[in-house]
């Protein structure tokens, strides 16, 4: 079986192309192309490194997550940086983009990982799922066990302090019948008229 390092490279080696042939034809997508075959070729060099000093027995600790960290601002000096596209987010992006000529690649890449040799290697060069996630993700490619990370417990609020207001009862208009039934007719005072005077008199 070839190894796992020389597979990889071979199989990003031939995405690439894809890639590149597909943006001379489309105009609309050809920035964020060039943007995913750099990007491609750096995870290719990534993981040959890292895959090299794995059976060399030199590899590196690996570095802490960063996640929830701010980073440190900017200096003010510094120029900004120079807009440029950005990558899809959305899952499998380079196949609904590329169309079948990546997805040979991805599903060559998909029976790949499901080989038992990942499993010692991911064990021992945790770095390698940083490499790996984004592609299969761009690509739509399932994640083996190996590389899956365990999900994340879910976030608790804390309860809500009870007000130690009293609650105020709701109060509604009063129709016009419940009004008079609440105060009764309004009585006229009585006018004194004067006596008629009797017949005879």
């Amino acid at each position: 079986m070839t190894d796992l390092a020389t597979s990889f490279r071979a199989i990003l080696t031939g995405l690439r192309a894809a890639i590149a042939a597909h943006a001379v034809r489309d105009r609309v997508h050809e920035a964020v192309l060039v943007l995913v075959w750099g990007r491609i070729g750096r995870m290719a060099n990534r993981f040959d490194a890292l895959f090299a000093r794995w059976r060399a027995g030199t590899l590196p600790k690996p570095r802490p997550s960063r996640a929830g960290k701010k980073r440190a601002p900017a200096p003010l000096s510094s120029p900004p940086p120079a807009a440029h596209p950005r990558l899809p987010r959305r899952r499998a992006w380079v196949v609904g983009i590329v169309g079948w000529q990546s997805a040979g690649f991805a599903s060559q890449l998909q029976h790949r990982l499901d080989q038992p040799d990942l499993a010692p290697f991911l064990a021992a060069a945790p770095q390698a799922g940083r490499i790996l996630r984004p592609l299969c993700h761009m690509l739509g490619i399932a994640q083996p066990p190996p590389l899956q990370l365990p999900p994340r417990p879910p976030r608790v609020r804390p309860p809500r302090p009870r007000s130690t207001r009293p609650r105020a009862e709701p109060t509604r208009p009063l129709s016009e019948r419940r009004l008079r039934a609440l105060i009764g007719r309004p009585r006229l005072p009585p006018v004194l008229f004067p006596a008629r005077p009797g017949k005879g008199t």
